[in-house]
Parts: structure tokens; sequence; C-alpha cells
């Protein structure tokens, strides 16, 4: 599978998918100008990702997708769900998957918007604090 790689913006975040590297990371801002038309690429690869990692069925190396966002949009939220949503799946599954969520040791409001996250869903979650 080709690896997604999206430069980041001001309003963009930097984005990698490598499976092949095992990276999953997004990372900086998200409060893009047409939300849907940045992440509707990036749905379509998890979709792909995950139908995949499904199919095989045999997957033992833990897959980490790695969030640091400094700041995210309310849509942008709603496309994160998305990807979240679709990594429970493989979850389900006994796929070896978490979200790692990674914050400014000052920026209380994003560690808490990942505990909301963590609270709708039984995907793993783990939180780590960085200096900033």
């Amino acid at each position: 599978m080709q690896p997604l790689i999206v430069v980041a913006t001001e309003s963009t975040p930097h984005i990698i998918f490598d499976v092949t590297k095992n990276v999953f990371e997004m990372k900086g801002e998200s409060r893009p100008e047409n939300t849907k038309a940045f992440y509707d690429p990036v749905i379509d690869w998890v979709k792909k990702f995950c139908a995949q990692t499904l199919e095989q069925k045999n997957r033992t190396q833990k897959i980490s997708f790695a969030i640091f966002f400094e700041y995210f949009s309310s849509s942008s939220a709603k496309y994160l769900m998305n990807i979240f949503a679709r990594l429970e799946e493989l979850h389900k599954n006994n796929i070896p998957v978490e979200v790692k969520w990674v914050f400014n040791d000052i920026d209380i409001e994003m560690q808490e918007a990942g505990e909301e996250f963590q609270k709708l869903l039984t995907l793993p979650f783990k939180f780590e604090r960085v200096d900033h």
C-alpha cells in the first residue's frame, strides 16, 4: 500500500501514514478552509488500510496512530472521529491498535479533547505529555 504523505501548511497538519515503516502520524494544526476536501483522501486511505488489515487477520505488530495537534477545528474533529471509528473496528477484531494522543504540557484543552474522544470509544488511547 502506498504511503500517504501530506506536507503541513499554516492551516493543515503534516500527515504520514506508511504501512511498511509502521508510521502513522498527524501533527500541527487542523483548520482547513475546506475540511471535506482535505480529509476525504485521508479517510479513503484509512478505509483501504483498515480493509486490508482486516483481510490479513494475522497482524501482530501494534498500530499506533500518533496525533499531535496544536489546534483542531470542530469540523476536523468530525473527521478525526471517523478515523478513530475505523481504527476501532480493527480493535474489535483483536488487531493491536491504539491512538497515541500527544499534547504540550501546558495545553490542558488538548489533553481534555483527547480524553473526550477516549470516552466515546473502546479504542485504547495512550496519552503523552511533552514539554512545550
